[in-house]
């Protein structure tokens, strides 16, 4: 390594990010919702498949994510990809019988707050498969009023 491989500004926020990223990964694996707020900025931008329009603040995206993994089977990240503007982490899950791949793209903060996820994920007959799913469950959770 030379002198100028080393840049302590992104290296030290480099360390930060992969520690950030062990925490996400230990959430999500253990289903941590409780602590998944604290991994959070405020103002977090979740983005989903299905709309252009991002999710913002940590509610949201705590209360999609425990839909999504009520939905999802057999849910394992397989590969990392690691950048100067953050992760790439593909995975692998199951919708019912279905077989559904997608990547994580994951930007943390200087302070290791999660700021932006963007999912992305394939085949287009699982994601909709999936989004029914999630209609169906949220449309059962919503009182009705008279």
């Amino acid at each position: 390594m030379t002198e100028d491989d080393f840049n302590p500004a992104t290296d030290s926020m480099q360390s930060t990010g992969d520690a950030a990223l062990a925490e996400w990964h230990r959430i999500i694996t253990e289903r941590d919702w409780e602590r998944l707020p604290d991994l959070l900025r405020d103002d977090v931008a979740y983005h989903n498949p299905a709309q252009l329009e991002p999710y913002r603040g940590k509610e949201a995206l705590v209360g999609i994510l425990k839909l999504v993994f009520s939905i999802f089977e057999d849910f394992e990240y397989h590969r990392r990809f690691t950048g100067q503007e953050g992760y790439v982490l593909e995975f692998g899950a199951r919708v019912g019988e279905s077989q559904l791949y997608g990547v994580d793209l994951v930007r943390f903060d200087e302070a290791g707050k999660m700021e932006d996820l963007v999912v992305m994920l394939r085949p287009a007959d699982v994601v909709t498969k999936l989004g029914e799913e999630v209609g169906r469950r949220m449309a059962a959770s919503i009182p009705v009023q008279e």
